[in-house]
């Protein structure tokens, strides 16, 4: 469920239930002897100062409402009540029915504060009157009106706040949705800017034409790799998650490109059990930002090359290389990580967390089902 309302948006749920509601009051029990009266000056202030009145704790109880049922969504979860069941529409109307009573005693006992304070301040205010003649059943009806009247007003805050608050979660996911499609985007174009881009090409086309005249049984497996490497970032570009096997396929195969294009200074080891492959699902081309970066802005060579190392520790999957950095690295997109933190961050209240320990870069991921 969404976070609690504003105040802007709880007075504006206030002034509905005013208009909506104080006209048939106002009409229940206005006696035919005073309608005369609608328009004079006593009638009208005293009508300004019911509907101020009124409207200021329909606020009061909307606020309690609001909070009330912020604290269901954290404890029952954030879309029971708005699930058709029996016990999220018992629970709904016992809260509604509680605030109901409490509504109906709390305003009784405040006008009959306000009335006790100003009336014996200003008398001349309250015109002499012959009494109305009403029987005590028509009085105890009167009552008992107001009183259902209440709880249906009570009632009617309760669902009028769970509406405006699906609504509002219903927008939510809208500008998700939209912000996570255009991070989508950035992805796959930071993606394939840096493997179809001429340099990426050209180095992969010249390791290709040595490696057809040295080894052809490696240059038709690295036509190969390369071939499934393309296909896999067009394939995935629509895709919000994919499953953590795909991924790692992928960067097996990204992974081999690589080595043969750096021979034995670079290699990516992946230690994560099949049970976890299988079941958990990241972001596409996560890692391979993550392993591009790590080439970017270290150095490599035989005596000391790059290892990069991606592991699982619950309930992360977790990225690390050794601070081996250039002196001058690779131009940066300076999209690769940024997008990966943005992009997780539409989909999972967990942080994609990157920090630097013993000498080493860590970045871990979470994972989701």
């Amino acid at each position: 469920m969404a976070n609690l309302l504003t105040s802007r948006q709880k007075w504006q749920l206030a002034l509905r239930l005013l208009i909506f509601y104080s006209p048939v009051l106002f009409y229940v029990n206005m006696p035919n002897t005073e309608k005369s009266h609608v328009f004079s000056p006593l009638f009208l202030g005293i009508a300004i100062a019911f509907l101020s009145l009124t409207m200021l704790m329909y606020f009061i109880w909307i606020t309690f409402t609001d909070w009330i049922q912020y604290q269901i969504g954290i404890w029952l979860g954030k879309d029971f009540l708005m699930k058709f069941s029996i016990m999220a529409l018992m629970v709904s109307i016992v809260i509604a029915l509680g605030l109901s009573i409490a509504y109906t005693f709390t305003l009784r006992y405040t006008i009959k504060g306000i009335l006790n304070v100003v009336f014996p301040l200003w008398p001349s205010l309250i015109p002499q009157r012959k009494p109305t003649e009403f029987s005590p059943d028509m009085w105890s009806y009167i009552t008992r009106f107001n009183q259902g009247f209440t709880v249906v007003i009570m009632f009617s805050a309760f669902y009028l706040t769970l509406n405006f608050r699906a609504y509002q979660q219903l927008k939510d996911v809208q500008i998700k949705s939209e912000q996570l499609e255009k991070e989508a985007v950035l992805a796959q174009f930071a993606a394939l800017k840096s493997q179809v881009n001429p340099h990426f090409l050209f180095n992969s086309l010249s390791i290709l034409n040595s490696l057809i005249y040295e080894d052809v049984n490696l240059s038709a497996r690295f036509v190969q790799q390369l071939s499934k490497a393309y296909r896999y970032i067009l394939e995935q570009r629509d895709q919000e998650l994919i499953s953590l096997k795909t991924e790692l396929d992928f960067i097996e195969s990204y992974t081999f490109l690589l080595k043969i294009r750096f021979e034995n200074k670079f290699d990516v080891l992946i230690n994560i059990p099949d049970e976890i492959k299988n079941n958990y699902q990241i972001t596409p081309l996560a890692l391979q930002m993550l392993v591009e970066n790590a080439v970017k802005h270290n150095r490599m060579s035989v005596s000391e090359p790059l290892l990069v190392n991606i592991s699982y520790n619950a309930p992360f999957l977790v990225v690390e290389n050794p601070l081996q950095l250039r002196d001058q690295p690779d131009v940066s997109t300076g999209v690769g990580l940024s997008n990966i933190i943005n992009r997780y961050a539409l989909l999972t209240d967990m942080k994609v967390t990157h920090e630097i320990i013993n000498q080493s870069y860590v970045v871990k991921i979470p994972l989701l089902r």
